[in-house]
């Protein structure tokens, strides 16, 4: 089988398909570094890797199978009067489009985020699956739950240790027989501890190094949690715990802090131990409250029912808060003030779990399965909390599948964005396998 690989990336569709000793054809990446890489990384190819698919299309060769990892941009709102195969236009999708009418390749696979289905509300998977069907395929997807169908592809459900839900596509000039989706093995037996780096070089330890106040911001949630005791406290939040609303009485059902006067803002303040200066301005009687109570006049029901539970969760567990430790909280940034405990039932230590620092707080997950890597940004970068340290480069490669010898970007943060836009190669393998081909 010959296949070509556009907007490759890493390569992963590359490493899958070659495994089986499918031919690939030919190659294209916008990401100058990615495309020496991807030379480097396949030395056995000799055909080309090109940058640009909408300068490089026409040097494309006969194929049988198109894969691509391509980005999802908004569709132009045309009229209806235009054709169904024009409503892509303007779109790197449409470039797949001219690809496929041109070629008319046995069979297409693509991949994207877990939400393209929803894309600008169902609009962009609609127009690619009516364009492909207008070419003559045969089209299957992946399908939200949501939706009615089976879910999602994801490396977990495998048995690889990693949490990354997928949106794949595959159209077939043939009629495509059988459950291509089966459902997954979601097997419960995954394998962090064999993926984890035991050997780190001086680079690894400081790439992966915490940062003191990282480490302090673990110990210190860690501290309260020490305090509630299964034995007495049974089960902690379900919801993201807002640390800034313990002893917060600022209005937030009806009214917000924006709407209030100075006066009521300065009795608030006072309670939750602030203690304003008497000349201190509205805007700096403001600035003392969580940013997130201060963006609009009304709060949406979700931000009141957060809150609201966090005060009734903060005031049942009021006697048992070490002392001090709510003003040493408050000297962490607004992220850090923030837990999501994800771990129900397991033992109540941040540092035996999967810990990441996102925008919504520190993240706890069980020692299972890492987060998906993000492409868009390096401070989301899983934290293996027995290790103490972010995951090493390989082992990113490894949780996406590759060897742990596969050549990535020179500066970690491009290694990182580089992993996080690849496809997984076991889930591909997986697909390939459930195609028959």
């Amino acid at each position: 089988m010959r296949f070509v690989d556009l907007f490759a990336g890493l390569g992963g569709f590359h490493v899958a398909l070659g495994s089986l000793d499918w031919e690939c054809v030919f190659a294209c990446e916008i990401d100058e570094e990615l495309r020496h890489l991807y030379r480097k990384n396949f030395p056995a190819y000799k055909g080309p890797i090109e940058g640009d698919i909408r300068d490089a299309k026409h040097l494309i060769p006969a194929h049988d199978v198109l894969c691509a990892g391509f980005p999802c941009q908004p569709f132009s709102k045309s009229g209806s009067q235009i054709g169904v195969l024009d409503k892509s236009l303007g779109t790197l999708f449409h470039e797949i489009v001219e690809i496929i009418e041109r070629h008319r390749p046995r069979f297409v696979i693509l991949e994207n985020v877990g939400n393209f289905e929803r894309h600008d509300s169902g609009r962009t998977w609609a127009i690619v699956r009516d364009s492909l069907e207008a070419l003559g395929y045969h089209v299957r997807a992946t399908e939200h739950k949501a939706s009615g169908g089976e879910g999602l592809i994801s490396p977990h459900h495998l048995g690889f240790p990693h949490h990354r839900e997928r949106f794949f596509v595959v159209a077939s000039s043939e009629q495509l027989k059988g459950k291509l989706f089966p459902r997954s093995v979601r097997s419960a037996h995954t394998r962090i501890k064999s993926l984890a780096d035991e050997d780190l070089n001086d680079e690894d330890h400081k790439e992966t190094r915490l940062s003191r106040q990282q480490i302090e911001c673990v110990d210190h949630w860690n501290q309260l949690l020490r305090a509630l005791p299964e034995s007495e406290v049974p089960s902690l939040p379900s919801f993201p715990i807002w640390g800034d609303e313990f002893g917060a009485t600022y209005p937030f059902k009806h009214k917000t802090p924006l709407t209030i006067t100075k006066r009521e803002l300065v009795r608030h303040i006072s309670r939750n131990g602030h203690g304003p200066k008497s000349r201190t301005t509205k805007a700096e009687l403001l600035a003392a409250l969580p940013a997130y109570a201060l963006r609009t006049p009304v709060f949406p029901d979700w931000k009141v029912n957060f809150i609201n539970q966090n005060r009734l969760w903060f005031e049942s567990i009021a006697d048992r808060i070490p002392l001090g430790w709510t003003e040493r909280l408050r000297s962490f940034p607004p992220s850090l003030r923030k837990l999501e405990w994800n771990c129900k039932g397991e033992e109540r230590n941040l540092w035996r779990h999967i810990l990441q620092f996102r925008p919504s707080g520190l993240r706890v997950k069980r020692y299972e399965n890492i987060p998906a890597l993000v492409s868009m940004t390096t401070t989301q970068i899983p934290i293996l909390g027995p290790k103490a340290r972010f995951i090493t480069r390989r082992e990113g490669l490894m949780f996406q599948g590759f060897t742990e010898l596969f050549g990535l970007p020179k500066l970690r943060p491009d290694a990182f964005k580089a992993l996080g836009n690849a496809v997984h190669v076991g889930v591909v393998l997986h697909l390939v396998d459930a195609m028959d081909l």
